[in-house]
């Protein structure tokens, strides 16, 4: 049962490499990152914040966004930037953001890519251990944008236990 729900939830990409090896690897599915920004969107509703959510393919690709109709309007670049930053780094932007404060990560991060953004709310999302997009929230500030995109991420970690 696990493998036959995991097949409409994850597709798999199928390569052939110069030895005739394949290589499967893990694609997050636009059904699935509608899923998780509508259950983002709900957490932000239950605790009254007005944000925009959005969600990136492992390319940086926008696979879905949800805005609440009051929210800023900079909210929806600062979602997508905190998605793509956290999808193109690994790691949660949280961490990019402390770690350029405490000097560990060097500040010209910052300038590799337009799309950059080191502030609270970005995300990386991962299926079996490999980051296959990044989710990020912009308007509820800081700790409150990290936890509305970690309701989105509960949506995948659920259907991939079952």
């Amino acid at each position: 049962m696990k493998n036959y729900l995991l097949q409409f939830l994850i597709l798999f990409c199928t390569m052939t490499n110069a030895q005739n090896k394949t290589i499967e690897e893990p694609v997050l599915l636009g059904s699935m990152a509608s899923k998780m920004v509508q259950a983002a969107y709900a957490e932000a509703e239950k605790n009254n914040f007005q944000v925009t959510i959005t969600v990136v393919d492992k390319s940086g690709q926008t696979l879905a966004v949800l805005r609440h109709q009051d929210a800023g309007v900079h909210t929806l670049r600062a979602s997508y930037k905190k998605a793509y930053t956290a999808c193109s780094q690994k790691r949660e932007t949280a961490l990019i953001a402390k770690g350029i404060k405490d000097g560990s990560i060097p500040e010209d991060i910052r300038y590799l890519d337009e799309n950059i953004l080191a502030m609270d709310g970005g995300i990386p999302i991962l299926i079996n251990g490999k980051v296959v997009g990044g989710i990020g929230v912009g308007g509820a500030h800081g700790n409150f944008d990290v936890l509305i995109a970690k309701a989105g991420l509960m949506v995948l970690e659920d259907s991939l236990k079952r």
